[in-house]
């Protein structure tokens, strides 16, 4: 699996990410907000964008759909309750299914209620796992769940996760941290 961070350096603070089937070049993008830094990325490694996953349906997480879409072909795929909320969205998903990506890259959902309650995670479970958290964990709390998510419903999702695995969150918050 291969994964390329983007910071986009907008006012949202956004990571946007790439990962890619070594052996295909096939790519996910994850909340391209900033597509056509994503869209040069991808090119200029030699990776072509098959499909677009959004973590959640705020607008900084879905904004680029179209101009990906527009330009690779891309199927748009997201938790399955956010099918209102995400224009033109291709593939609704749940808690425990496989996204693929090429022929070797398995990213398992996770169905993670705490940003809001149509929001999901990626969890690869490689020789070092990986979790791509979106809106989810930040450096200073869980969730944010006061815009309607569930922390109990969160909590136990994460709990039955692996104790050490590497984190990719959406935003970089560590700016806002008072010690």
């Amino acid at each position: 699996m291969l994964v390329e961070q983007i910071w986009t350096g907008n006012d949202f603070r956004n990571f946007n990410y790439l990962i890619a089937c070594p052996d295909t070049g096939d790519a996910l993008a994850i909340d391209p907000l900033e597509y056509n830094q994503c869209l040069s990325i991808a090119k200029n490694k030699g990776w072509h964008i098959s499909q677009v996953l959004n973590t959640h349906h705020h607008h900084d997480h879905i904004g680029g759909n179209q101009g990906v879409v527009e330009a690779t072909g891309a199927k748009v795929l997201a938790h399955a309750q956010a099918k209102d909320q995400i224009p033109d969205m291709d593939e609704g998903l749940s808690a425990g299914n496989i996204v693929k990506i090429g022929k070797t890259v398995e990213l398992e959902v996770l169905d993670t209620p705490g940003h809001t309650m149509s929001h999901i995670c990626l969890f690869s479970k490689t020789e070092i796992p990986a979790l791509f958290a979106g809106d989810t964990l930040f450096y200073a709390g869980a969730g944010h769940c006061k815009g309607g998510g569930h922390p109990d419903s969160l909590y136990s999702t994460f709990a039955s996760q692996p104790v050490s695995y590497t984190h990719l969150r959406a935003h970089e918050t560590s700016l806002h941290l008072v010690c």
